[in-house]
């Protein structure tokens, strides 16, 4: 239930990575709420082969400023990933594995759903993540009770 910084090698995708939550700073809103939840659906063609998902990977990509001259943006996300001053990939930031406490089978050509919760408490900032199919799994980091960033 704990999610680990980590970089990912010998791993497989079996569906390509899509937008979780998005940030807007500075936030303007007159109550900010920076809790967040998502219903992912991970689409696979009926070629795909059966796989085993132990987890989801986390990426971002961040603009830091856009304005006339152009865009500065930070990225960890490998098709957008920040290239440094001899255009290797940065290196000092890695995505965040969030692991399944069971691993779930995935026929061939099933799509996976999960979901997605940032959660905000009194001093502290938490994620929750559940697969829903093709199997219905528990919930995983119920109320931070594993893992939480303290405010």
């Amino acid at each position: 239930e704990t999610p680990y910084v980590v970089k990912l090698h010998r791993h497989a995708l079996v569906a390509a990575a899509q937008p979780v939550f998005t940030f807007m700073h500075p936030n303007v809103e007159k109550v900010i709420d920076n809790s967040r939840y998502c219903k992912l659906t991970f689409p696979r063609s009926r070629d795909d082969k059966a796989a085993t998902v132990h987890g989801f990977a986390g990426y971002f990509d961040a603009t830091l400023y856009a304005g006339p001259a152009g865009a500065v943006s930070c990225s960890i996300y490998p098709p957008t990933h920040t290239s440094g001053p001899g255009g290797e990939n940065m290196f000092s930031w890695f995505p965040i594995y969030f692991p399944i406490r069971a691993p779930v089978d995935v026929p061939q050509g099933q799509d996976v759903q999960a979901h997605m919760w940032r959660c905000v408490g009194s001093g502290k900032v938490w994620y929750e993540w559940a697969v829903t199919k093709p199997a219905v799994g528990p919930a995983h980091n119920v109320n931070g009770r594993s893992y939480w960033v303290g405010l």
